[in-house]
């Protein structure tokens, strides 16, 4: 049993987290509100896709509106021309507009005393859509996007979001706050059930509470929160023996993201630990690895199917499979964006380095927010993964089990990387911070036991005297 107060901490900690979170988004808010004149928008980083995707979910697969207390949209046109006049004709119609400056769609963001009134002088000027909320993003086409490449989940949680509380960026992200929240706890329950130590528990989940990485995206509306804190879920269900629901508890989190499915690394290292105890037989294990596979890509096509219905009811069969499963597949292993204007893509070993940082926000041309954790952290937690390796073929401790979540999921990233996804961010990491704080806490504490320390040197020392041995034997006589 945890004690009382053990949990009054974890709620502590909680708190903090949330306040961190919760800071940093109302930040992000007011800096770009007082910018709107000069033609900010209100989105930070790749925001400005998932949320207006989601709303375009809201108004265009749903047939719904963000709530308002103020009408205010945003009037898509067919040229520069008709917007200029729409802009002059506006205080004719009651109508005022709040911002003109989109360089890369037609399009005027206005507010007024009614909806009515709105669609009055949108249909008076001849406006395309009307998209009503906060105002779009600056992108070609934004009012149509849907962000098929993505499982809809998170949108949906945007889109509820802007129904239930308002279309405002602070509102956007509530969801990722409170997954950022839930990441915190999951976390404890994560080291918990590897060392069954309420201070080494407490001592990585205060590291996950105050990380900058974990901070930033739980800041944000973006789509890795959800798939780090659903991952860890998974992996202490997989702790518990319960194998199957960690299987489909990944499946379920890959309804947010495709990179959800590399928590299956891990999961099959512990499901080949589970059987390793009751056989060593290759068939056997083959077999049971097998069995967990087939399972995840049932699970996965199943709930890929159950939450896209309305999207499937929308596009079509035809059209979903193609952009949202085989066209998803194909961006993932593709290279997205190469040249001076992309941000800088990073690969799985640069994320433990601070390396090529995927910059969230920048001001006054100079990165004020980045994925990027904490670095001497992430950096200590590679080079033990790395130099234990012959430790953990030796030693049944509480930190190779530790290690099987961070290596699984490193090695999960390396493979699609291999596979042709080389422009990936490092705001990917984040599914690896809470393995990397659980992993590095407890095998900092198995190290502080000199007698460890000696047999991780042993170890390789064995694995290097075997490896000249067997170079020797190429020039014996």
């Amino acid at each position: 049993m945890i004690s009382r107060a053990c949990l009054a901490i974890l709620l502590f900690l909680v708190i903090i987290n949330v306040y961190l979170t919760t800071s940093q988004a109302l930040h992000f808010e007011a800096l770009e509100v007082a910018k709107m004149e000069s033609g900010a928008k209100g989105y930070v980083s790749d925001e400005v896709w998932y949320v207006n995707a989601a709303r375009n979910i809201l108004r265009k697969i749903f047939g719904l509106i963000p709530r308002m207390d103020i009408p205010r949209a945003t009037l898509v046109y067919n040229n520069s021309i008709e917007v200029v006049k729409a802009e002059a004709l506006a205080t004719a119609y009651n109508v005022k507009v709040l911002s003109s400056s989109f360089t890369k769609i037609n399009a005027l963001y206005v507010e007024a005393k009614s909806r009515n009134a709105i669609e009055q002088f949108a249909k008076a000027t001849n406006a395309t859509d009307i998209v009503y909320g906060w105002i779009l993003g600056d992108a070609e086409n934004i009012n149509n996007y849907l962000n098929l490449e993505h499982p809809p989940m998170a949108k949906y949680l945007i889109a509820l979001a802007m129904v239930v509380f308002g279309d405002r960026p602070f509102f956007w992200r509530i969801p990722s706050i409170v997954m950022g929240a839930l990441l915190v706890v999951l976390t404890f329950l994560l080291v918990y059930e590897i060392s069954r130590s309420e201070e080494l528990s407490l001592i990585t989940t205060a590291f996950i509470a105050a990380d900058p990485m974990v901070k930033n995206l739980a800041s944000i509306a973006l789509l890795d929160i959800h798939v780090a804190t659903l991952t860890v879920l998974a992996i202490v269900l997989a702790l518990r023996k319960k194998f199957k629901e960690s299987v489909l508890m990944i499946s379920f989190a890959s309804t947010f993201k495709f990179t959800a499915l590399i928590g299956f690394f891990p999961l099959i290292f512990l499901v080949i630990k589970n059987i390793a105890k009751k056989t060593k037989r290759f068939i056997d294990v083959f077999f049971e690895v097998l069995y967990y596979t087939l399972l995840l890509v049932v699970a996965f096509i199943l709930f890929q199917l159950l939450v896209s219905i309305p999207i499937v009811l929308s596009i079509g069969v035809g059209n979903w499979v193609r952009d949202s499963i085989l066209g998803a597949i194909s961006w993932h292993l593709s290279v997205k964006c190469v040249g001076t204007e992309c941000p800088p893509a990073s690969a799985p070993w640069d994320w433990f380095f601070g390396i090529n940082a995927f910059p969230f926000y920048i001001e006054d041309g100079r990165t004020t927010s980045a994925a990027i954790g904490f670095v001497p952290a992430y950096t200590a937690c590679f080079l033990l993964m790395i130099l234990s390796i012959p430790y953990m073929a030796i030693m049944k401790s509480k930190s190779r089990t530790a290690w099987y979540g961070v290596l699984g999921l490193f090695l999960g990233y390396v493979i699609l990387w291999l596979a042709g996804s080389r422009t990936q961010y490092s705001f990917y990491a984040v599914q690896l911070t809470p393995f990397i704080y659980t992993y590095l806490v407890i095998q900092v504490r198995e190290l502080i036991d000199r007698s460890t320390l000696l047999k991780v040197f042993t170890s390789w020392y064995v694995v290097l005297s075997n490896l000249w041995g067997s170079v020797l034997k190429f020039f014996e006589e």
